[in-house]
């Protein structure tokens, strides 16, 4: 079984703070690091968000997830409570650059789960980060609207590689026949992957003879090729700029 450490830090979520939590959990021998936030009410302590990275950790992918400031120490979840849009976005940039100095030597991803894929995806499409390589997208919820009135406009000014990892019975947040006619329009530059049976959390019905141990693994294991096959494929960045 693959071993990984886990590192607890701090780091100022905008210029002018507050300060909140971030877990660095790398595997040895890791193949990438992806910087990763949570959902509105899974702050990174949660079960779902270290579950999560403990299984891409398995699969050979380090994460560096974060707290937003409205998250940091939160106990119960309200949607009144998540910091303003452009909070939420100069987060993600800290992050970004705390990762980028811890010098990990790993090509850099970018990823979300639920309310982050949308804050993630949506600095990509405003932001080039040179060194995100990709952005996976775990159960985006484009018909969440408590932030973007329009959740899916932005995604075709994203110009890095897209993967969804949606619940394939997920219709309250994400309805895949709603879905799909977007990602279609995206081109080669969105792929999909259904986890057939799971819910927005990736968990299955009681009769199901599969566990959310087994989801996870599906989902990292899904993460973790599609990373692999984008590295392989493409050249990196400081090629890509010495041939411009």
């Amino acid at each position: 079984m693959t071993e990984f450490r886990v590192t607890e830090s701090k780091m100022l979520a905008t210029p002018v703070g507050p300060e909140v939590t971030t877990f660095l959990v790398q595997p040895d021998e890791a193949l990438a690091v992806m910087v990763l936030g949570h959902g509105s009410g899974t702050p990174i302590h949660k079960p779902h968000m270290v579950e999560l990275c403990e299984a891409l950790a398995r699969q050979g992918v380090a994460t560096f997830r974060y707290n937003y400031p409205y998250s940091e120490g939160m106990t119960d979840y309200s949607p009144e409570l998540i910091d303003p849009l452009e909070v939420l976005l100069a987060t993600t940039g800290s992050a970004m650059r705390a990762a980028n100095a811890l010098s990990l030597g790993l090509p850099m991803f970018l990823g979300g789960r639920s309310m982050s894929s949308q804050v993630v995806s949506l600095a990509l499409s405003r932001e080039h980060w040179r060194e995100v390589r990709g952005v996976v997208l775990y159960v985006f919820p484009m018909r969440w609207r408590n932030l973007l009135d329009d959740t899916v406009a932005h995604l075709r000014h994203v110009s890095v590689p897209m993967l969804f990892v949606q619940g394939g019975r997920d219709e309250k947040f994400a309805d895949l026949n709603e879905l799909r006619p977007v990602l279609d329009g995206l081109g080669s530059g969105a792929t999909l992957h259904v986890v057939d049976g799971a819910d927005h959390f990736y968990d299955l019905p009681s009769e199901s003879d599969r566990t959310r141990e087994d989801t996870l693994t599906e989902v990292a294991s899904v993460t973790a090729t599609w990373i692999h096959g984008l590295l392989k494929s493409r050249p990196r960045p400081e090629e890509e700029s010495d041939s411009e």
